[in-house]
Parts: C-alpha cells; structure tokens; sequence
C-alpha cells in the first residue's frame, strides 16, 4: 500500500519548521516547548511539534487577544529608562507629544 503524503498531510514538524510557521525565532519555539505553552513529542532523540498543537496554540492567541481591550498609542506611557533606550529624549518627547496632539 503506496500513500503519498504532501506538507498538508504532516502531523509532526521540527522545532525549526514550526517556528517558520509561526513567523517567530527558533529560541522562541523552544521556550514555549519549554514553558508547556507548545506541546511537543520525543520520538527517538528528536524533538518534534504536533500541527494540532500549533493550531491549538494560534487559536488561544485569538482568543486572548480579543478578551484584551485594545489600547491607542497615546494612552501608552513609557517609562524613563524605555524612552531614553528608544532615543526619545526631552526634546524628542515634547515633539512628539506636539505631533499626537
């Protein structure tokens, strides 16, 4: 019995595979493995994420996202020590406040 199997028909991919599925960083995939917020399975030595698992994990993200009141740009304070890292200084801050205005 000859089946062939095309990428929509995988139930497992590689850490490496999931993150390019997600638009996000390998360290990232391994840290949600890690924090058990991505599921995944050892077959053998490798590590492996099921599909189910990323869509799992995509649908709580839209589902948390929208319990979540969204917030406009000006009602976000930063920090001092945030403002001066992104180079908003004094001067920059009043500017910028003159431009939301």
């Amino acid at each position: 019995m000859n089946e062939s199997f095309t990428a929509g028909d995988q139930l497992l991919v590689t850490p490496e595979e999931a993150a390019r599925r997600l638009s996000v960083g390998r360290t990232t995939i391994y840290e949600l493995m890690a924090s058990g917020e991505l599921q995944s399975v050892n077959i053998g030595r490798c590590r492996r994420v099921p599909v189910s698992s990323l869509s799992s994990f995509v649908n709580k993200l839209i589902g948390d996202a929208t319990v979540e009141q969204p917030r406009s740009a000006a009602s976000v304070e930063l920090a001092p020590s945030t403002r001066n890292s992104l180079g908003i200084g004094r001067r920059n801050a009043s500017y910028a406040a003159k431009c939301e205005g």
